[in-house]
């Protein structure tokens, strides 16, 4: 899995990839910049996931992919306007800190305390095996 947290406009992600249980030795690419200027980031099935993001970045031509049971992406809008995708559809959030993923508990918890979305993902990677490798962050472009 993985966590990305978001905090004041930043979205923040770990990138440890993981098969199988198994830590690889590459980091993955968590965080995505869209062409609008908006960021994009997944959480469980990778490839289902980014298959999902440049569907969304592209023209949509195609019927979206299904994300499955284990594919989540939280896309970002310019205006702070958080959209998860998930299998059976998607939904807004409008909250002033959230996390998703495996370390999520870990990343509130730590935003509760006063965190920002960075350091909530370092402390996340403290707690769970599954969080790891350089933490990313990204704001959306105007």
């Amino acid at each position: 899995m993985t966590t990305v947290a978001y905090r004041d406009g930043v979205l923040a992600a770990d990138s440890r990839f993981m098969v199988n249980g198994w830590k690889q030795p590459h980091p993955a690419k968590k965080l995505f910049r869209m062409k609008d200027g908006a960021v994009c980031a997944v959480t469980g099935d990778y490839a289902i996931s980014v298959e999902f993001v440049r569907w969304l970045d592209g023209d949509r031509a195609q019927p979206a992919p299904q994300l499955g049971d284990m594919g989540r992406v939280i896309h970002m809008a310019k205006d702070g306007t958080l959209t998860i995708y998930e299998m059976s559809g998607s939904f807004e959030v409008s909250c002033e800190f959230t996390a998703f993923g495996s370390g999520s508990p870990a990343a509130q918890a730590a935003m509760y305390m006063g965190a920002d979305a960075i350091k909530a993902v370092e402390i996340a990677a403290l707690l769970d095996d599954a969080t790891g490798g350089n933490v990313c962050h990204m704001k959306c472009e105007e």
